[in-house]
């Protein structure tokens, strides 16, 4: 360990001494931007199965985090340059510890560590207003969201639309900005009383605000997102311009780079939501900011070291630690641990997860997601929910499952992982006309469709809209408009979350909130029958 390390430090000093050369200290000021984005409750210690399932390296999450903040603001007050340290969103839910607390224990280590800010997220908002409210008072640094507010238009009581830090003489200001498509991915009551403005429109008004009170470097700190196709993207995006098709200011949903190239006077960005990150930063060629994304669950932090120029005020340059990369991956044989920190962590761990490590049963084989069409464990949980529930028919989304189940002992851990949200199973009663109108809603547009059990559907995305699904059978029997059906949903889903509108229309007397947690049914559903199932009939998609 010690040589690797030993290694990481020679060459962020050869680095150093490149870029002293380019932006000598006389003239230039060095800030680091140190960044994380969808923890999500990663900040126990764990295993790094997305790089190896069978021999997964070990993975330092926050205790090397805090490691790594505490040697590099040493460096920086011996060296005279600044360090900010900033999140973009959905700090906590995801895990035994993140969830069970709501946020309390991703809090305290984010005090131990000095953030300077946080951009809340969407699912900042699972718990409720009042956690989060709980969890914002709590917190040694400010929540940001300028685009949301309350009934009276101002900003809500528990947030703060922007922050401005000064360090070495220069006036940095962050201007923290949510997802506006916020409240069709949580319950109702839980947003009840808030708006979530456009983002675009919402960054227009608060950058003159910024200036106007000092700040000269501008920083945008979102949970909206860059896309896994940067690059298809980006071309698309600028062949819509090209044609003087401009981003709609007042578009709900906006991502990242969308507001960037509509938005002037912003130099970085930072955005986050989807897990994707990107080694370097993309830029806008019209405005030229650049936007900066990491990947989730703790794994990883960013660092990009900005240059200012002294006189001017502007930013000049940037770059990275190590690799020719701003994610550092904290792999526990090259990034020691703050075992303080870490100490504390496991403290709370063991409490949120007594009874997790039991064994449920052995997986011979890894069951995995899609991003699209059917997969082995996506077809697992519908059919436990349909078995759990007596319904025809279950529905799911494909958001809704956050890992995949690697093959050996599976424990109530592994499940929660995969289902971390504590959603409940929500039966409606609906025709087979309802039924069809529900499936073609999500397979409009470009929408990646749905997880099934129950059914056989034929998707053909070639055929106009509304017109796209057939469906053949329902529980084995032909398929009927006019015969009553029971489908099952979560309850996130069945609040009309995620193009799911269609639900709220059916009535009370259709409904019926069984309490059943979807965990909890797919560990009894494994239990009864086994964690094996196939891909076959029920979603046959034609492009």
């Amino acid at each position: 360990m010690f040589n690797k390390i030993k290694g990481i430090l020679i060459i962020t000093l050869l680095l150093g001494i490149v870029f002293a050369a380019k932006f000598p200290a006389d003239e230039y000021q060095r800030i680091t931007v140190l960044f994380t984005n969808d923890v999500h409750g990663g900040i126990p210690r764990t295993e790094a199965t997305f790089m190896n399932p069978q021999f997964p390296p070990k993975i330092g999450s926050a205790p090397a985090i805090a490691h790594y903040v505490k040697l590099l603001r040493a460096q920086a007050e011996a060296e005279g340059f600044g360090v900010l340290l900033i999140d973009e969103g959905d700090f906590f839910s995801g895990t035994p510890v993140g969830s069970k607390t709501a946020g309390k224990a991703v809090i305290e280590f984010m005090n131990s560590v000095d953030y300077d800010m946080l951009t809340v997220g969407n699912h900042e908002f699972d718990k409720g207003l009042v956690e989060l409210k709980q969890r914002a008072e709590e917190a040694n640094f400010p929540f940001l969201g300028a685009n949301i507010v309350n009934e009276s238009g101002d900003i809500a009581s528990f947030l703060k639309p922007y922050i401005i830090k000064e360090m070495f003489g220069i006036k940095i200001g962050i201007l923290g900005i949510a997802t506006a498509t916020t409240p069709s991915m949580s319950f109702p009551e839980h947003v009840r009383g808030l708006t979530f403005l456009p983002e675009i429109a919402t960054t227009k008004k608060w950058i003159p605000i910024m200036k106007e009170e000092g700040a000269e470097i501008i920083i945008l700190s979102t949970h909206t997102w860059t896309p896994y196709e940067r690059d298809k993207e980006a071309a698309l995006l600028q062949e819509a311009i090209q044609r003087g098709e401009w981003p709609d200011e007042n578009k709900i949903g906006a991502p990242g780079m969308e507001v960037a190239v509509s938005v002037p006077g912003i130099d970085a960005m930072f955005t986050g939501h989807v897990h994707k990150g990107f080694p370097k930063p993309y830029e806008d060629p019209i405005n030229h900011t650049l936007i900066f994304q990491n990947y989730g669950n703790g794994t990883n932090i960013g660092q990009v070291n900005f240059y200012i120029h002294k006189k001017t005020k502007t930013l000049a340059g940037y770059d990275f630690a190590v690799d020719q990369s701003a994610i550092i991956t904290l792999l526990e044989d090259e990034f020691w641990i703050d075992t303080e920190i870490d100490s504390m962590i496991e403290a709370r761990k063991a409490v949120a997860e007594v009874g997790f490590d039991k064994v449920i049963t052995i997986l011979p084989a890894p069951l995995r997601r899609a991003n699209e069409g059917q997969s082995i464990l996506g077809n697992l949980l519908c059919d436990a929910v349909v078995w759990s529930s007596n319904a025809d028919v279950a529905f799911s989304n494909y958001g809704g499952l956050r890992s995949d189940l690697e093959a050996g002992p599976l424990t109530y851990e592994s499940l929660f992982r995969f289902l971390p949200f504590g959603n409940r199973i929500t039966v409606f009663k609906m025709s087979g006309a309802e039924l069809d109108a529900l499936i073609e809603d999500r397979v409009s547009g470009n929408s990646r469709g749905m997880l099934v059990s129950g059914l056989e559907v034929i998707v053909d995305k070639r055929k106009n809209e509304r017109n796209r699904a057939e469906i053949l059978t329902v529980q084995g029997q032909p398929f009927d408009t006019n015969t009553l059906y029971k489908i099952a949903v979560s309850d996130y889903l069945a609040e009309g979350n995620s193009g799911y509108d269609r639900l709220t229309t059916i009535g009370e007397e259709h409904r019926n909130n069984t309490g059943l947690m979807m965990r909890e049914a797919l560990r009894d559903y494994i239990v009864e029958f086994g964690p094996t199932t196939k891909i076959d009939t029920r979603w046959k998609l034609i492009k």
